[in-house]
């Protein structure tokens, strides 16, 4: 839609309107990524996948932080921190 903020396909960007969102690396399932410090779970899937950390569809994990409890869904965005570590773990039989 001309004039308006919608429709934005694209990955997070590195930097937020207030110049305060930096990019950090993170690593998921052993290998290490780079995301900005608030980021989509799916693009920490994509970014997983892009470097052999997970296979097949992103749509099929969930990302648990290793050193908290609990699941975090594709749909979620959170926060991270410059070497924070995740697993990516399969919803559906492996």
């Amino acid at each position: 839609i001309p004039g308006s903020d919608e429709g934005g396909a694209g990955p997070v960007a590195n930097v937020d309107a207030a110049g305060d969102v930096g990019a950090v690396r993170i690593k998921v399932n052993g290998m290490t990524i780079e995301v900005t410090e608030k980021v989509a779970v799916r693009e920490m899937l994509i970014k997983a996948r892009d470097v052999g950390a997970i296979e097949g569809s992103v749509e099929a994990y969930v990302i648990e932080r290793i050193e908290k409890e609990g699941e975090v869904t594709i749909d979620e965005i959170i926060g991270v921190e410059e070497s924070d570590e995740f697993l990516a773990v399969p919803t559906g039989p492996t």
